[in-house]
């Protein structure tokens, strides 16, 4: 196993939920509710999330083979869409891939645990693709994908603690506070991005 496997997975997937740059998210999602309601929406939101990502993570790799995709065209592609994330967040602008926030109260008034908060909100497209990726890297030996897993399961995990004390932690951030984390987590997204985008040609033959 490459030694940075590891700290590869568990960054990209971080900075790809981006908690703390959904802090102003989650407390527009969650201030209309009670503590214990607060703590029931957050605990289905996670569940569901990480449900669909470990679904992704099992099965990933076979939907891929199935389509005929190979793991470097998937790292090709990936790549330029976490790209495409960190661009966003580096000029803290609203995810191409996320709901804006002016948008909540037209997009649904149903079960805010499952949308946004749960998909597109923790578990969109990026996520998914960033877990298809790996998925696919790992050739699909159980050891890798339990690790893939436990990763995922850990940040949604760190995510939910974000969720319950998103309010305290806006009041001790600040605006500008979010603003500078999101931005160099934006940049080091970038730099993955273009990692895994190099690991694709390199697959492919293109670089040496």
């Amino acid at each position: 196993m490459d030694i940075n496997f590891i700290p590869s997975v568990f960054f990209t997937l971080f900075f790809v939920v981006d908690p703390l740059g959904l802090i102003p998210i989650f407390i527009t999602c969650l201030s209309p509710y009670s503590i214990k309601k607060q703590r029931a929406i957050i605990f289905k939101a996670t569940g569901i999330a990480a449900s669909v990502s470990i679904f992704f993570i099992l099965f990933g790799n076979k939907l891929l083979n199935f389509l005929g995709v190979t793991s470097a065209s998937f790292l090709i592609a990936g790549g330029i869409l976490l790209f495409l994330i960190s661009i966003d967040m580096l000029f803290a602008r609203p995810s191409r891939t996320k709901i804006p926030k002016e948008d909540y109260s037209s997009a649904d008034n149903g079960d805010v645990a499952v949308f946004p908060l749960a998909i597109p909100m923790l578990c969109g497209p990026g996520n998914i693709a960033a877990l298809l990726m790996f998925s696919s890297q790992v050739g699909g030996k159980p050891e890798m994908l339990i690790i893939i897993i436990i990763i995922s399961v850990v940040i949604f995990f760190l995510t939910a603690v974000v969720m319950f004390f998103s309010v305290y932690l806006e009041r001790f951030l600040g605006e500008g506070g979010l603003s500078v984390i999101q931005r160099i987590m934006g940049l080091i997204l970038s730099a993955l991005a273009v990692q895994f985008f190099i690991n694709g040609l390199h697959q492919l033959g293109f670089v040496k």
